[in-house]
């Protein structure tokens, strides 16, 4: 009965492993920009009356992790060529309580320690954001 349990869920384990890396690897983006994004944190400063720093951490398998109290996903969409990166940020005691953003994945092909870029979420909200180094 052991066996009959365990063999199916090794095989799931490894399709969701297959189908994950075939996400990131077979996209716009060059392989370093996963490795990066997978080891460094990217610093956001919400741009809000009171502007504050939120610390992101994209996992793989499409988790979003924060130093502050947002969580939430990350995903590829899109034709080859044509690829957005996305991101969805939430809180339920923070203000503002989602920030959320698409963008062409191809403009993150060079990824580096210490890239800067002004942007906005999709809520309309300016930031500014910086690669830093490492994660705590």
């Amino acid at each position: 009965m052991r066996k009959t349990f365990l063999i199916p869920s090794i095989l799931g384990l490894i399709i969701v492993s297959a189908s994950y890396s075939q996400t990131a690897e077979e996209t716009d983006a060059e392989p370093g920009y996963w490795t990066n994004l997978f080891s460094a944190t990217i610093r956001y400063t919400v741009q809000i009356p009171e502007p504050f720093d939120v610390d992101t951490y994209f996992d793989r398998g499409g988790v979003l992790k924060s130093d502050l109290d947002y969580t939430g996903s990350w995903w590829v969409e899109g034709d080859e060529g044509t690829q957005m990166f996305c991101y969805l940020m939430t809180s339920t005691i923070r203000e503002p309580a989602q920030l959320s953003e698409c963008f062409p994945l191809v403009l993150m092909n060079n990824p580096r320690i210490g890239a800067k870029w002004p942007g906005f979420f999709k809520e309309g909200i300016m930031y500014e954001a910086i690669v830093v180094k490492g994660r705590p």
